[in-house]
């Protein structure tokens, strides 16, 4: 038997590196329509987003944190390890902008969606320390040396759950997801890095697929195929995108719907 649910509106953030500029889009729009959500859940930087909401932040405040760290301070190349990348500068990022340093000093209630390596499945970290699950959803695979936490080894939450409704389904009466990060058709595909990505990205999409039943509400701004997970010179654009589609949303469905 299922638990009966405990809180009103849940949200459910996506993955998506860059993208997530989207999401501060959609965020915006829906908090200037009165929106409130009881807690949260995402993978990679919808954890990072569902993190600074959770502590407190307003869209417009962790838009204002995005656009002071944009730039490669956040990565570092690291040969010789497993990944290409350090995320020595996303640490000391999110040290700085995190006022919380445990989900329990949190002010709502929030799941960070990893991938275990050992047993290639999704982790949810929901309680104690708060920085390295962080990092851990967070860990683009190939690109970024994984995280050892807790006696195991973890990269990017999106890897297996990128939109990770599941978790919240049955704490929630309702249910919003915000996916920055779907797959549309490509050309021809050049050079190691894209190809990377654009393998990455079909897995990731692929996994959306089995979560959007258990949504009753779901953002996918339209034209954000286009960018890459590392366009952060293009945030303006992708912010608008997400505002766009949030708005039409709530025009759909009306403002009051997802107040407490």
């Amino acid at each position: 038997m299922l638990p009966q649910p405990i809180y009103q509106t849940g949200l459910v953030l996506s993955g998506g590196a860059a993208k997530g500029y989207a999401h501060l889009g959609a965020l915006t729009a829906l908090y200037e329509a009165g929106f409130s959500f009881d807690a949260v859940a995402g993978s990679s930087v919808g954890a990072i987003i569902g993190a600074l909401l959770a502590d407190g932040r307003h869209p417009a405040e962790i838009r204002e944190i995005f656009d002071a760290e944009k730039n490669f301070s956040l990565v570092k190349f690291k040969w010789r390890a497993p990944g290409l990348l350090s995320s020595s500068g996303l640490r000391a990022a999110l040290k700085r902008h995190l006022r919380a340093k445990s989900f329990e000093e949190l002010q709502k209630p929030l799941w960070v969606a990893a991938t275990d390596l050992g047993n290639g499945r999704t982790h949810y970290f929901h309680e104690g320390e708060l920085l390295n699950p962080l990092l851990a959803s967070s860990a683009i695979p190939l690109l970024f040396e994984p995280i050892r936490y807790q006696d195991r080894q973890f990269v990017d939450g999106g890897l297996t759950n990128n939109l990770p409704a599941e978790i919240l389904r049955p704490h929630c009466r309702q249910l919003l997801g915000i996916n920055v990060n779907p797959v549309g058709e490509s050309g021809e595909v050049d050079g190691w890095m894209a190809s990377i990505e654009r393998v990455l990205n079909i897995a990731v999409h692929n996994n959306v697929f089995p979560q959007l039943k258990l949504l009753d509400a779901y953002i996918e701004p339209k034209g954000m195929e286009a960018f890459h997970l590392f366009s952060l010179d293009k945030g303006k654009e992708m912010f608008d995108m997400g505002y766009e589609s949030a708005s039409q949303l709530l025009v759909e469905v009306g403002s009051g719907v997802f107040r407490a």
